[in-house]
């Protein structure tokens, strides 16, 4: 009955999602970006990342600058797919001096942006263009749910491909 029990409760942690929530703000005059994850009330992840010619500078969390041509872009694409967005919301501050009269505009073709996406995705998505004093940004909030054992499984299944690419270049 103890085995059982505690292989139901092993079970329960390994299948039950963790959510995440990501704050992102977009500064594109600066091209940078600050990114704030946590879990529930804390916080996981603080960076502030800039593009520097031709690589990524990061400050936070992880302090280290990565050059854009060694990211290798078919090794990640396991971790994205055990990822699963619950909600999306998107904020675009307008500077009231540069683009005052826009608003309204931006708000129609934000909506039906809005609503051709939700169609298309499947989750709950929300936009809104406000104009602000303030330097002109995009906030993005993510909502995201991950398994622990599908993560689990992406970062063993990467190891092992890791793993035989090195084994078979010696």
């Amino acid at each position: 009955m103890i085995v059982v029990t505690a292989t139901l409760l092993f079970l329960l942690l390994a299948f039950s999602p963790i959510y995440l929530k990501a704050d992102i703000t977009l500064y594109l005059r600066r091209m940078s970006a600050d990114i704030k994850v946590g879990v529930g009330a804390i916080k996981v992840f603080n960076e502030n990342v800039r593009l520097a010619g031709g690589s990524l500078h990061c400050e936070g969390t992880v302090s280290t600058d990565v050059e854009l041509r060694s990211i290798d872009k078919k090794s990640n694409i396991d971790l994205i797919k055990c990822i699963t967005v619950e909600k999306v919301a998107v904020w675009f501050y307008n500077n009231f001096a540069s683009v005052s009269q826009y608003t309204a505009i931006q708000n129609a073709v934000l909506a039906l942006a809005t609503v051709t996406a939700c169609n298309l995705f499947h989750c709950q998505i929300y936009s809104e263009s406000v104009g602000t004093l303030n330097e002109s940004c995009v906030r993005i909030c993510l909502l995201i749910n991950v398994s622990v054992a599908e993560l689990s499984f992406c970062l063993l299944k990467q190891g092992v491909r890791k793993w035989k690419t090195r084994k078979s270049k010696k």
